[in-house]
């Protein structure tokens, strides 16, 4: 039983014990308490309401009975009177004083407040008395009048199991297998032994159930179908079977407020997704008075023989206990791939409850059977020997997930981390795209996430088909691609601000998406992917304005420097970050950090502002100069010291993020837990490293927070060690480190040591030393493909889809530049037009791309501007290193010539994406030549990092 003492301080009973017991040595007194014993399931129940984040300040976690990865959570969700933000969000909020029954299944911290999704099939148990027969009211118009009181006291919990004594004097108990739930309900000794069946009664909105009773063998079954998680747009149906160990007394079923005892059979059911169903179809069972009921429910997303078939093969005879026995095993197994010395009780309480939620999600969602729902509506077949799993992040993309928790999967469960692949790649042969349905946050960051656990070693998936999958969806003309204004963004590597949407975080996300595929098709060997892809990722650049030296959004006339670089949104309504605020995403750059760091200062002024970043560590999204490190887009931030050559700055960060941001009562948890991926932050925070460069394996190193961690990842042999003596007295600092035996000053670790295991040994000390400060030190910054072509502005007639030169879809047309013998690789004057086929990058929107040029004389640049004219600055360098600034205008291209500039192309008429021509003259010119330095021979032209209003477009670059 969770016990607690003064101060709200929660822990386990045995964690309690030992705390009041005479005091040992921490590291003695830590190792007392088991992996096992350390999990507190009421971590994260309970909204803090002191913190100005809304609903974000709650973990949404759920105490509960499950199995690690299983396709059942049953569980109590909570009821309460009063702020509906609070009591009534369609979880377990520790608030409230009333549980609305026992469901099947849980997602683990969701954000969308009332509509979390599963709960399924909940059971209520009733100790009221019947009214000829039947229930006092029709629970399609009187749910509430059902539900449960109960006291926290009465509460038992632990992996695998949660119990609870009822006001009404039912004992409620429920364990799991994968598929099965099994619960036991033990009535008092007078008033009526009943369950309420609300088979229509989950989170969501429900458009149909059928529930049918078989008193001759016991059995109970039905489905439901309705809306998953936030109720966004993504359906589904759901079987269940139950079978019990007592014949029933009496039963009956209900239909809106019509209620028939002696009936076997209600339905309800519309096609029409429009339509809320909720609680309108159920049944309820008698037993004899005081009985003791096991209830078996095997459930299936693809039938109601599968769900039968999935109770009798995991469960079959056994009973409760034996189930229990079982899931505690499993658990036991799973919170021992990584064993932990050191630290005290508390510590290891909130490293192993963080592990505990990590370990919940993804889902298997085959049955026994091997037979699943694909992601198109159709039934499949599992390979013998893998899982096929859903929820693979709750939110529709792998915005959450990518960041911290398919790693630590990947580190403790290999296996499992692979079929995650295998499934990503099952949906999107089956959806032929890259995410499953209407996803709630913006990306395709499922490629992030494969591209990152191929580089961990889950490569046992077709590879190759899904690159090419990749590299087919996600180019222009942008139809199968998922991402929000992809044609936009593939077209001219930006988002313009005036879509909202958070369109400045989204180039920002989509970056990391392009990196992720770069990475892969390096891996494979395919290197025109690979240089295609790297370009786009490094699109973040697009936003990037060097005068305020911040990620900003941007319009077609230029940078937008009046937002409010504080707030996710501004008064216009012009949201522009998604989740944060510019100063916290002004961070996200994980592929290309040195180069940001450049761009903002360097690295003693970004140090600074990463400072002041850090005063608050949480401080939310609502006007707020402060980090948000309970929310995904920060998670990194604490790491970016380490490229800043002072690691020692990020572990200070992550002590007190650890010590002042976690703790073990209800409100432990400092935001959405999002399936795991907060507490897996937190558990990284504590192993001493962190995938900080999504799309890869590597590990950016901080500091162990315990003398000794053990990670004996399941089913495999890659283990790692991880030796930090000194930490538990105070070492906080890394003072050395050696990898394998080798002395290692770099502040990270590849991801070749990932796949094949091995030491990390540390010396610790008090005070921070010299260790990671070098600038040979700093973590990877991939480059590549910062000076490549990075738009796409000429379009074959009738295809203006596969192309934009302008951000309102006009493009230049290819077949009129052909007419006017301008043809890819022609000569143009002095210029070459760009040598490129439909679809491909032809000009640079210039960020201070390097482009490489020789001879002297004078420099020009052929191209245009789109709401322009726009005014810049190039650097010409000699090779003799020294340089030379050179302004220059380039008109718009819809304008007459400026003064000393020449028209080198006209053509009548334009493309748009609709695939219709436009009319008008149009020109592309040739800017007044600017004379260099005679003496000195060119070596390089650096493109002007920002241009003074519209969207400058240089398609060459020439000295004569």
């Amino acid at each position: 039983m969770t016990l607690w003492s003064s101060g709200r301080r929660w822990l386990p009973a045995a964690v309690l014990a030992l705390s009041l017991a005479p005091l040992a040595p921490a590291t003695a007194q830590a190792q007392e308490i088991s992996a096992f014993d350390a999990v507190n399931q009421f971590i994260g129940t309970e909204l803090d309401q002191t913190q100005n984040k809304s609903n974000d300040a709650y973990g949404n976690t759920y105490p509960g009975a499950s199995v690690p990865f299983g396709m059942v959570q049953p569980s109590p969700t909570t009821w309460g009177d009063g702020n509906t933000n609070v009591s009534q969000k369609g979880g377990y909020e520790y608030s409230a004083s009333l549980i609305r029954g026992f469901g099947l299944t849980r997602y683990e911290g969701t954000g969308c407040t009332g509509r979390f999704g599963g709960y399924e099939f909940p059971t209520i148990p009733y100790a009221g008395d019947l009214t000829d027969g039947t229930l006092p009211k029709s629970p399609a118009a009187h749910v509430q009048d059902y539900y449960l009181p109960f006291r926290h006291d009465n509460e038992t919990s632990q992996p695998g199991y949660y119990g609870v004594k009822l006001d009404n004097g039912v004992e409620a108990e429920l364990t799991a297998s994968s598929r099965t739930a099994v619960s036991r309900y033990d009535f008092p000794k007078s008033g009526s032994s009943s369950l309420i069946l609300d088979v229509s009664g989950p989170n969501n909105r429900t458009f149909g159930s059928e529930v049918t009773i078989d008193p001759k063998t016991r059995t109970v079954s039905g489905w439901m179908y309705g809306a998953d998680v936030c109720d966004n747009g993504n359906y589904y149906k759901a079987y269940f079977s139950t079978t019990y160990d007592h014949d029933f007394a009496s039963y009956g079923t209900w239909t809106d407020d019509a209620m028939t005892a002696g009936s076997t059979h209600a339905i309800k059911s519309s096609e029409d997704v429009g339509v809320d169903y909720r609680h309108d179809t159920g049944a309820w069972l008698t037993f004899q008075q005081g009985a003791k009921v096991v209830a078996k429910t095997g459930l299936s997303y693809v039938s109601v023989e599968n769900a039968a078939r999935n109770r009798e093969t995991e469960v079959g005879r056994d009973g409760f206990n034996d189930v229990r026995g079982d899931a505690r095993k499993a658990w036991k197994e799973a919170l021992g791939t990584i064993d932990i010395d050191g630290g005290t009780a508390e510590q290891r309480t909130k490293f192993y409850t963080a592990l505990y939620h990590v370990l919940g999600n993804p889902n298997v969602r085959e049955d026994v059977n091997r037979q699943y729902i694909g992601f198109d509506g159709k039934q499949y077949t599992v390979e013998k020997g893998h899982h096929f799993y859903r929820n693979i992040n709750w939110a529709g993309s792998g915005w959450d997930g990518y960041r911290s928790q398919v790693q630590l999967i990947a580190l403790t469960h290999p296996q499992v981390a692979n079929d995650i692949n295998r499934s990503i790649l099952k949906m999107t042969e089956q959806k032929g795209t890259w995410a499953p349905g209407a996803a709630r946050m913006q990306g395709d960051n499922y490629q992030v996430i494969l591209a990152t656990l191929d580089d961990m070693g889950a490569t046992d998936y077709d590879r190759r088909a899904a690159l090419d999958s990749m590299t087919a969806t996600q180019v222009l003309p942008a139809t199968k691609t998922t991402r929000s204004d992809g044609y936009q963004y593939f077209a001219t590597g930006l988002i313009e601000n005036a879509k909202g949407d958070f369109a400045t975080s989204r180039v920002l996300e989509y970056s990391i998406d392009d990196f992720a595929i770069a990475q892969l098709a390096s891996r494979l060997g395919d290197q025109d992917a690979y240089a295609f892809f790297s370009a786009r990722s490094q699109n973040w650049m697009n936003v990037f304005d060097p005068q305020s030296q911040h990620v900003m959004p941007r319009s077609r006339s230029g940078f937008d420097r009046s937002f409010d670089l504080r707030v996710r949104d501004d008064p216009a309504g012009r949201g522009q970050f998604n989740q944060s605020t510019g100063y916290q995403y002004g961070w996200l750059v994980p592929h290309n950090l040195s180069t940001l760091i450049a761009r903002r200062g360097g690295v003693s002024k970004a140090t600074t502002s990463l400072d002041t970043l850090m005063a608050q560590l949480d401080a939310g999204a609502y006007t707020q100069t402060g980090n948000y490190l309970s929310n995904q887009p920060a998670f990194g931030t604490p790491w970016v010291y380490n490229w800043l050559q002072a690691p020692s700055k990020g572990t200070d960060v992550l002590y007190r993020a650890v010590e002042e941001m976690y703790d073990t009562t209800p409100t432990g948890l400092p935001g959405n837990d999002d399936q795991g991926a907060l507490s897996a932050w937190y558990v990284f925070a504590n192993l001493g490293f962190y995938p900080a460069i999504y799309g890869t394996g590597d590990l950016v190193v901080s500091a162990p927070m315990f003398d000794r961690i053990e990670i004996e990842p399941a089913g495999g042999s890659r283990d790692i060690t991880i030796r930090a003596s000194g930490v538990s007295r105070g070492l906080r600092y890394v003072n050395a480190l050696t990898m394998n035996g080798s002395r290692r000053t770099q502040s990270w670790i590849p991801s070749s040591f990932v796949r094949s295991g091995g030491t990390l040994d540390f010396t610790m000390k008090a005070t921070a030393g010299t260790w990671g400060t070098g600038a040979q030190d700093v973590p990877p910054s991939y480059t590549a493909g910062s000076d490549a072509l990075n738009s796409i502005g000429t379009t074959p007639d009738g295809q203006g889809n596969l192309g934009s030169l302008d951000l309102s879809d006009w493009s230049l047309s290819r077949t009129s530049l052909a007419a006017a013998g301008v043809t890819p690789g022609a000569a143009v004057g002095g210029f070459t037009w760009p040598d490129a086929e439909p679809g491909e990058p032809d000009h640079w929107i210039p960020h201070g791309q390097k482009v490489a040029v020789s001879g002297s004389g004078s420099l020009s640049f052929l191209g245009l501007s789109t709401n322009g004219p726009a005014t810049g600055t190039a650097v010409v360098t000699y090779t003799d290193g020294t340089t030379q600034d050179v302004p220059f205008s380039l008109s718009d291209w819809a304008a007459n010539p400026a003064a000393g500039e020449t028209t080198a192309i006209t053509l009548n008429g334009r493309n748009n994406v609709n695939g219709t021509a436009g009319t008008g003259t149009f020109r592309v010119f040739a800017s007044a030549p600017v004379p260099l330095d005679a003496s000195r021979t060119v070596a390089s032209v650096t493109l002007p990092e920002s241009t003074d209003k519209g969207i400058m477009h240089i398609f060459d670059v020439a000295v004569n």
